[in-house]
This record gives structure tokens, sequence and C-alpha cells, in this order.
């Protein structure tokens, strides 16, 4: 019996085909149904004699490879459900068949990979304990990510802005000379507001003749005295330009005048 089934199991789909066809031609030629559905049904029929039949196969597999393992030598079941030796498997009265790789941790029958890698021997969560476990693992993930994301940043300081001169006009630099022209440098005190102190300032910046002075333009003069370092705003507040426009010209000043007679 156990032999039918087997076989019965292996050839189910070619028995499930055939009895397929021959419904699918008694539903159209002999019961006169349309083709269709009398296709439709032979496909049922086929669907339903596969599962069916595949069942009987996995009985009788069942049973042949129980029978099979109690052969080997394992020691009656005790009706009280007594365990048995390590690495036996069988079926205690009112208990139920155990695996080998759970049971005993050694090889399947007729070889195979040692139990000691099976969930049970090394502690691999299973079934909802994994997906518990999984969703745990993703939770911890998501808070060190959490965690890391709302750290400090540190954030170099900001470069200080640049200021911008009175009147919010943006400076623009004058031409500048390394050194005075070969006539000399001009005396720059003569201008109302230079002393000595920001006439040499006035030469570091490049500034030696009154004719420089005197072409500078609305942005250049933003620009002077936005660095003249501790002079801001000079030029514009003491007309730097106009008196320079004097004595570029070779004319003088009231404030030239008097300069040159207090020397």
């Amino acid at each position: 019996m156990d032999d039918t089934g087997t076989t019965v199991h292996r050839n189910r789909m070619p028995i499930a085909a055939g009895s397929g066809v021959i419904f699918f031609l008694l539903f159209w030629l002999a019961m006169g149904w349309g083709f269709f559905w009398a296709l439709i049904g032979g496909l049922v029929i086929f669907a339903i004699l596969l599962v069916v039949l595949g069942m009987i196969g996995d009985d009788s597999a069942s049973a042949t490879g129980t029978s099979g393992t109690a052969m080997q030598g394992d020691p009656p079941a005790s009706a009280s459900g007594t365990a048995r030796p390590a690495g036996h498997v069988g079926a205690d009265a009112g208990g139920s068949t155990v695996p080998p790789s759970v049971a005993g941790g050694g090889a399947a029958a007729g070889g195979g990979a040692a139990g000691g890698t099976s969930p049970a021997a090394t502690g691999t969560p299973i079934g909802e304990g994994a997906d518990a476990a999984s969703a745990r693992t993703d939770a911890d993930a998501a808070a060190a990510s959490a965690t890391h994301n709302s750290a400090p940043v540190k954030t170099s300081a900001a470069a200080p802005a640049r200021t911008v001169p009175s009147g919010g006009v943006i400076g623009t630099k004058p031409e500048t000379l390394d050194a005075p022209r070969g006539t000399g440098a001009d005396d720059l005190k003569k201008i109302k507001g230079v002393g000595p102190k920001l006439e040499a300032m006035c030469n570091r910046l490049g500034f030696w003749h009154y004719d420089q002075i005197a072409g500078w333009s609305e942005r250049e003069v933003a620009w002077v005295d936005d660095n003249l370092e501790g002079f801001k705003g000079r030029v514009q507040r003491d007309d730097w330009v106009s008196q320079a426009k004097t004595l570029a010209s070779g004319g003088e000043t009231a404030f030239s005048r008097k300069a040159s007679k207090e020397r």
C-alpha cells in the first residue's frame, strides 16, 4: 500500500492531467457544454486531483519515513512518554515527532550536516521570535542614527562682515604706488586733518602725492575711509579731495598757508 501511494504521488501530474482531459471531453461532447466551460471544468478537475493525489503521496511518504526510522534500532516508545536517548527520532504515545537537528544535534539518517548548526543548537531565533528580534534590531539602529544626527555639529566661526562706510557706499581701492615718484613725495600734512601719523599711514597704503588724492572718486574715498585704522571717515569729513586738487594745481589753501608759516 505504501509503494502504491508513493507511485501515485510520483505520477500525480500525468494522472491529474489525463483525468482533466477525459472530463473536458466528457463535458464537451457527452454533456453538451460549450467548449470554454468544458475547458474550465477540465482544469478544475485537474487541480482537484493534483491536490488530492499530492496529499495521499505525502501521507504515504510520511508513514514510510516513520516506519523506516523505527526500524533503525530505536527502543520501544513508552506509554508514559519517557524520554529516549539523544539522537533518536520517534513518536512516543501522546507525544510529537522531534526533528533530529533539534532532539539530539546529530546528523540526519544516512548522513548530512551536523545538528549543531540548527536554530535550536545555535540559539538563532525562529518564527515570531526572529521577527521580534529583527524589529528590536531595527529600532536600536534607528535610535542610534537619531542620536548621531542630533549631536551638536561644530561650525567654523563666520568671517566678520566688512564694514560699510557711512553713506552706505561700497568702496573701491584706488590706484596706488609702491614708492613716490622721482620728484619725491608731496607733503600730505598740508591737507587739513593729516598729521605725521596719518601721513605715514597713507604712504603705507600707497598714496604719496596730491594728484593721487585729487583723483579719488566717491567709491575710492569710501575705500580709503574704511581702511584708515583709527581715522575712519577722515577723508570725507575734512574734504581731502578738494584740498588735494588745489595743492596739486600749485595753489594754496588757508590751512596749507598756515602750516607753511608755522614751519
